[in-house]
């Protein structure tokens, strides 16, 4: 029984082993696909987030591995690929076909730095392929920042939200079923801005990344109990350490972590 209407655990799929060759790599992919194979029927959310990094790390061959894995859980999963996307709208329409078009994912990070245009193009995109199931997550307040001369980005983070709620107006004015396909991306320690009373009252979906190895208080979970927002908390090495611990031990972790949902 899920305990948190609104909140959701996602498993981030970040394979990192230690041996950094492909054969280590596949293996370590593999051993993900296991536990989900075991464990997924148990699972109360059905969220995967693939990290493309790891995957783009080993050219081609990553890619087709990539490609594998969200073929086998595309239907019984809404898929994020966190990538980070974004590039003047001609770009960006590649990105997005490679997302939604070649791996067929339901969902993805993007960065706001190249505008409404950009951000507008990919909702749409989104809608069109993954429908209600589909999530664009924008970059507003994340678990690593600038203290220097970028942190007027971070330091914008209002204005983040007030652009994605100006959009979803434009875009989905007369579809509430596609509110939550427009998120943001609010790091687990940004206390401050998780409760704040702006993102309240924006509706947006949140991505919000940083437990386990960034340190984040796990007891943020328990705290957005009654938040109004939909919240999806990836949880990586958490679990998986990278692929470096025993198929055993990434079951127990899995289970543990689960108690906080």
């Amino acid at each position: 029984m899920k305990t948190y209407k609104n909140i959701n655990f996602c498993l981030g799929i970040d394979p990192n082993p230690t041996q950094q060759n492909f054969e280590s790599f596949r293996s370590a992919v593999y051993t993900h696909m296991e536990i989900l194979d075991f464990y997924g029927n148990k699972l109360n959310d059905k969220v995967l987030k693939p990290q493309l990094a790891y995957f783009l790390a080993y050219g081609s061959k990553g890619i087709s591995l990539l490609e594998e894995f969200v073929n086998r859980y595309n239907d019984k999963y809404t898929i994020i690929i966190d990538a980070k996307f974004n590039d003047i709208s001609t770009t960006l329409k590649a990105y997005l076909h490679f997302v939604f078009g070649t791996l067929q994912a339901h969902a993805l990070t993007i960065s706001p730095f190249l505008g409404e245009q950009t951000l507008e193009l990919a909702f749409e995109e989104c809608a069109k392929k993954a429908d209600r199931k589909g999530r664009v997550y924008v970059l507003c307040a994340t678990s690593e920042s600038s203290t220097g001369e970028l942190s007027f980005i971070d330091e914008n983070w209002r204005r983040t939200l007030l652009a994605c709620q100006q959009l979803r107006e434009k875009i989905f004015a007369n579809q509430e079923d596609l509110n939550k396909l427009i998120g943001v991306v609010i790091g687990a320690n940004r206390e401050n801005i998780l409760f704040s009373d702006e993102l309240k009252a924006s509706e947006l979906s949140v991505l919000s990344p940083g437990l386990g190895a960034q340190g984040a208080d796990w007891k943020i979970i328990s705290k957005c109990a009654n938040h109004p927002n939909e919240i999806t908390f990836p949880v990586s090495r958490g679990v998986f350490a990278g692929g470096n611990i025993s198929l055993e031990q990434m079951k127990d972790n899995l289970v543990a972590i689960q108690r906080y949902f």
